[in-house]
């Protein structure tokens, strides 16, 4: 039984809440065995009615299951989470490029400790122009590729990783 937890801000209208709940949902429909957990860090009315647990990220800090972190400010949490052995950043927006080209002048995100080269994550991308960006970036190789959360290929990354 494969055991997962995913970090997000929130479960509310997005292409993300809207992938992770139709992707989990259908994963565990044809995998009733399997135990996958979401953890939001604010609530908010859900976009998918979820047939899976969701729980305050709170409750997150001592899941022993793999870890996927779908934000900066979600993976920030899990590199903190002294109980998680296996630990993954799934990139689903480039926040700080949106950020740098957008007009406004950040540059934060651009420093040495960037949660994007913390080696303690492994990184999963969205697509292969996220995981370009991030080589050039942060000179840091991405180790997968997953489109739009499909758990199948996430369950087979993490399996990869445990063996």
């Amino acid at each position: 039984m494969m055991k997962i937890g995913f970090l997000v801000d929130n479960l509310g209208a997005s292409q993300l809440s809207y992938y992770l709940g139709r992707n989990v949902n259908n994963y565990l429909e044809e995998n009733p065995s399997s135990d996958i957990v979401c953890y939001y860090d604010s609530f908010e009315r859900n976009c998918v009615n979820n047939n899976f647990a969701t729980i305050n990220m709170i409750e997150a800090w001592n899941q022993s299951g793999a870890m996927i972190a779908t934000s900066e400010n979600t993976a920030n949490k899990l590199a903190s989470f002294i109980g998680t052995r296996n630990k993954f950043f799934y990139i689903w927006d480039i926040v700080y490029y949106l950020k740098r080209f957008s007009g406004r002048k950040y540059v934060d995100t651009f420093t040495t400790d960037s949660i994007y080269s913390n080696k303690d994550l492994k990184l999963i991308c969205r697509s292969k122009s996220h995981a370009e960006i991030i080589k050039n970036n942060f000179n840091r190789e991405v180790e997968y590729i997953v489109d739009n959360l499909n758990i199948h290929q996430i369950v087979e990354v993490i399996g990869n990783e445990l063996k």
